[in-house]
């Protein structure tokens, strides 16, 4: 079953790991337990990490500022991440759950390719000189394919378009 992303604002590092260690108990119960929970480790997110792990769940830090695998393509991981996405819906056999801003926000990033040849996504910074604000949602969700090595990103896409045969109420 596809559930739409949930967000919390105004939390604590300690809090926000409390909230997900509480998500990760009740996916586990429904048997949708995550293999890994991605997470961003710049900035506060390194100390979610850190208290994840502590808490024996199965954490995995990215630091999407890192250099990407595919250094000729990509200017760096967040760039690499966010064509894996790419990629993957271009499958066309995918689904997401009905949740308009994650939708919203994955259809309004840019990208441009620098004088290096490589892909980059727009900056934070640049988004913001659009008016537009940071796209949390859609950063967390391709935070998901840092799971994914490129090496088995198509036994994942296999795997992955299995799952979305399942039944699942109200998707797109």
């Amino acid at each position: 079953m596809l559930r739409p992303a949930k967000v919390w604002q105004n939390k604590d590092t300690m809090q926000v790991a409390g909230l997900i260690k509480q998500e990760f108990e009740v996916a586990d119960t429904d048997g949708l337990k995550p293999e890994a929970i991605c997470v961003d480790s710049i900035g506060l997110g390194a100390g979610v990490v850190d208290r994840l792990k502590e808490l024996g769940l199965p954490v995995k830090g990215i630091n999407v500022a890192e250099m990407a695998s595919v250094q000729e393509e990509y200017q760096r991981l967040r760039d690499e991440l966010w064509f894996r996405a790419r990629e993957w819906f271009g499958g066309r056999d995918v689904r997401l759950p009905a949740d308009e801003a994650l939708i919203a926000e994955l259809a309004t990033v840019k990208y441009e390719i620098n004088s290096a040849g490589k892909i980059k996504i727009e900056s934070k910074d640049q988004m913001k000189a659009r008016g537009i604000r940071s796209p949390d949602l859609a950063d967390a969700f391709v935070l998901t394919f840092a799971n994914v090595g490129r090496s088995n990103f198509a036994a994942r896409r296999e795997e992955l378009r299995k799952w979305n045969e399942q039944p699942a109420p109200n998707v797109i």
